[in-house]
């Protein structure tokens, strides 16, 4: 849900919206070792922290799933 708000830019900020920002407090912990795994330019950098954060959640959930 955060990739696609990101999509509509300053419009739904954390500040303007209290959902919003409720999101972006439960994601941010999660993103944030991934944040160095950005690609391009200053111009137009990609981000690639949540397809790792997905990655890694799928591995922490296995190795869950594996010990129960």
């Amino acid at each position: 849900m955060r990739v696609i708000l990101s999509w509509f830019g300053p419009k739904l900020s954390p500040t303007s919206n209290k959902l919003v920002s409720a999101l972006y407090d439960v994601t941010d912990p999660i993103l944030k070792p991934f944040r160095r795994f950005q690609f391009g330019n200053s111009a137009l950098p990609v981000d690639f922290s949540p397809i790792f954060a997905i990655f890694a959640l799928n591995i922490v959930q296995w190795l869950v799933w594996k010990i129960l």
